[in-house]
């Protein structure tokens, strides 16, 4: 019987009262489980269904009421009805377009998913669902992840359900603009998994996108983008880097070339002598020097012979370079090599050995001719 414990008081006088028993209105709980378990109609398997199907329909009732409820709210907000006298609740209609939209379109993942790949899409699946344009960026902030949501949040109250302004915002975000689209229409990859279809429309896309950024419409202003195009890659990286603020917004190719001209001439006016640290300078000054008084027509500019090298020549004295000193008897002007005395000594070794070799000869001979006459 503890089944009877999940029921609210009015489940058990409508259980009461479907086993015909009469209730009074102002009896408790206890009361009731004792008039139902004293029932002559009382099954406690069929009293415990029967008691689950009131409690359900009771919910189900409940939920009708709010829904209804809730209904009738958006009704008045939205004051609007149609000649029939029928309100048309334009909330719901929001409400719809936003659940289906969210079934058509995956989630934004900011980091595998393409922003430009990802609104075309986007746009797509709109106009194929005829939602209304003002309900676009409504459909598009339950489709990205927090942080843009917060970005699109931080957006003027008059500019909020511009879509085509939010989505500005979002390029922007993503560095997606006229420089962005042209890099990767330029070096955008097939990837194996992809078809050449999905290759053909990411292209499409980023070239779309390129020329949508500089605002290109007629063949003449696509053939001077494509024109400046060729013009920028012939210039130095070092020079982009003076124009990078504008670099990506140039199509036409007389703008580079005047700025190019420009920052040519003004390089060349303001060029100046490099600064050199007192003591190189002092160094260079004093080799040049040395090299015009060794000869004439030396050409000052020209890089030091190896035995230049160090200290300039005119640093150096004969009289003061050190003297050479024999290792082994300690004179002077003359190395361990080319020493006198060991030159005796060597002599008088060599003369020893060809004594000793010629009176080995001579010994051997006479026992030569004894062995010879025996």
């Amino acid at each position: 019987m503890t089944f009877l414990a999940k029921g609210k008081k009015c489940d058990l006088i409508a259980l009461t009262t479907e086993m015909g028993e009469e209730p009074s209105p102002d009896m408790n709980i206890m009361g009731l489980k004792a008039l139902i378990t004293g029932s002559q109609s009382y099954e406690e398997e069929f009293v415990k269904g029967m008691l689950d199907t009131i409690i359900s329909s009771r919910k189900e009732e409940a939920e009708k009421e709010e829904k209804k409820f809730q209904l009738e709210k958006m009704r008045i907000e939205a004051g609007m009805a149609t000649p029939n006298g029928n309100l048309v609740d334009e909330r719901q209609v929001h409400y719809n377009s936003r659940i289906e939209m969210s079934k058509a379109m995956p989630k934004f993942d900011a980091k595998e998913s393409d922003i430009v790949l990802y609104m075309s899409l986007f746009e797509r699946q709109a106009k194929r669902l005829k939602i209304d344009p003002s309900d676009w960026v409504s459909c598009l902030i339950l489709l990205m992840p927090t942080e843009i949501v917060e970005l699109i949040a931080r957006v003027p109250e008059e500019e909020f359900f511009n879509f085509e302004f939010i989505k500005g915002i979002l390029m922007k975000k993503f560095k997606l603009n006229a420089e962005g689209f042209r890099q990767k229409f330029v070096q955008h990859q097939r990837t194996p998994e992809k078809s050449w279809k999905d290759f053909v429309y990411e292209v499409t896309n980023y070239f779309q996108g390129w020329i949508n950024d500089l605002n290109i419409t007629d063949f003449d202003r696509l053939k001077n983008l494509f024109i400046t195009d060729q013009v920028k890659k012939r210039v130095p990286q070092e020079v982009r880097d003076h124009f990078v603020d504008v670099w990506g917004t140039i199509a036409k190719p007389q703008d580079p070339a005047d700025k190019l001209d420009g920052y040519e001439c003004v390089r060349k006016t303001n060029r100046k002598p490099a600064n050199l640290n007192p003591k190189v300078q002092q160094q260079r000054n004093v080799r040049s020097n040395t090299y015009s008084r060794d000869n004439g027509d030396h050409n000052v500019n020209q890089k030091p012979m190896k035995q230049e090298k160090g200290f300039p020549r005119s640093q150096y004295d004969r009289k003061d370079r050190p003297k050479f000193t024999c290792y082994s008897c300690g004179g002077e002007r003359h190395v361990k090599k080319f020493c006198p005395k060991l030159v005796k000594t060597n002599s008088d070794q060599d003369n020893r050995r060809k004594a000793n070799v010629l009176r080995t000869v001579v010994d051997q001979e006479p026992a030569t001719k004894k062995t010879q006459g025996g």
